[in-house]
């Protein structure tokens, strides 16, 4: 049953690789990573069908777990954790929603806006130039400043 040869597993794992462009998935490149692979074992340690397929199931969960476990590390900061990256931007408030929540607009983009419906514990008007406090998922909390 050596009708499998290297390079049938090289061409699979390209085209896995190419169907990844148009399915977007991140998942199948890994998969025609590992049949390249195999194709490239085969050719260099001539191997036999069974094995063939038992190297490419390996190397699949392998190289998936790789990704998940230390590459695909998520870019978005945690809950509650991104307020570094945008404390301190400045802001002037728009508009009053409700009491404590306000419309501003920030000079900088604040989680890829720069309009946000914003909180904040003191009483804020029209015109208060604020800077970001805190950033809680995706509430705002502001400060006025002072000045």
């Amino acid at each position: 049953m050596e009708w499998v040869l290297w390079w049938h597993w090289v061409v699979i794992g390209v085209l896995l690789i190419v169907a990844e462009i148009f399915v977007v998935s991140f998942f199948i490149i890994w998969l025609g990573i590992a049949a390249v692979i195999v194709g490239i074992v085969d050719l260099l340690f001539a191997i036999t069908v069974s094995n063939q397929l038992y190297l490419w199931s390996v190397l699949s969960v392998i190289l998936l777990l790789l990704w998940f476990v230390y590459f695909n590390k998520s870019k978005a900061p945690e809950v509650g954790q991104s307020e570094s990256e945008y404390a301190h931007i400045k802001g002037e408030i728009t508009d009053i929603v409700s009491k404590h929540r306000y419309k501003a607009f920030f000079e900088l983009p604040v989680l890829g806006d720069r309009s946000w419906v914003v909180e904040s514990n003191e009483e804020l008007k029209p015109g208060d130039t604020v800077e970001v406090s805190e950033v809680y998922g995706q509430i705002i909390k502001v400060k006025k400043i002072k000045g």
